[in-house]
């Protein structure tokens, strides 16, 4: 598997009226699960997996825009500017709130998911804020036979406020509560996108010239 860490490719007035908004100024829906679990395989014998509530804002769900889809549209503009893609369908935009949890110490995370079974569709996950919790991914991709069995740690990223991971939507990976911090904010994207790899190079910078008289 591969992913791409982008860090800080959204201007710091973005990342910081983002920030604002889902710190201060959203309203959450309160589910009793991470990731749509209820729905699928879980490993019962593993030791690691922890099940746990979470607060969830869905921008974007079945074509469907709230009032902050434009702001949270904004990361992807960003990232067709660093790649060069094009972003061709949004499947969803959702930002989850993880509350501090302690029993989620040492190796703990939430089950391990995939946004969707098609290996056209790519995730981007965003950090809107600092905290501690990883995101990690695993060996197997939601298409595998018995993909939620014998896996195995293959990375793990912080969150880090301005920075997304951009990967496969069918490769499974997971979230963790923090322990340290009040809160764990990320935004989930689900899409199509043309001319995009999940290990592109940046496109170069623009060529800026400053002419005076």
């Amino acid at each position: 598997m591969s992913y791409t860490v982008l860090e800080n490719f959204l201007p710091l007035s973005i990342q910081d009226e983002i920030e604002r908004k889902f710190q201060f100024n959203t309203k959450w829906n309160y589910v009793s699960y991470t990731s749509g679990n209820e729905h699928k395989d879980v490993d019962e014998l593993n030791e690691n997996i922890i099940e746990s509530p979470q607060f969830i804002h869905q921008s974007m769900w079945n074509g469907i825009k709230d009032e902050s889809f434009h702001l949270l549209a904004l990361p992807l503009y960003f990232l067709e500017g660093v790649s060069g893609c094009t972003v061709s369908e949004i499947f969803k935009i959702k930002t989850n709130m993880n509350l501090m949890d302690s029993r989620y110490e040492g190796e703990k995370y939430h089950p391990p998911h995939a946004d969707h079974k098609s290996s056209e569709y790519f995730t981007m996950i965003y950090y809107i804020k600092d905290s501690d919790g990883p995101t990690r991914f695993f060996n197997k991709k939601i298409t595998d036979p018995f993909p939620s069995r014998d896996l195995k740690l293959t990375g793990e990223v912080h969150p880090k406020k301005g920075t997304a991971i951009l990967f496969k939507s069918n490769q499974m990976h997971t979230g963790t509560c923090p322990t340290n911090t009040e809160n764990r904010l990320v935004t989930n994207f689900v899409f199509k996108a043309t001319n995009l790899t999940t290990n592109f190079t940046p496109i170069e910078q623009p060529i800026i010239r400053n002419i005076s008289e």
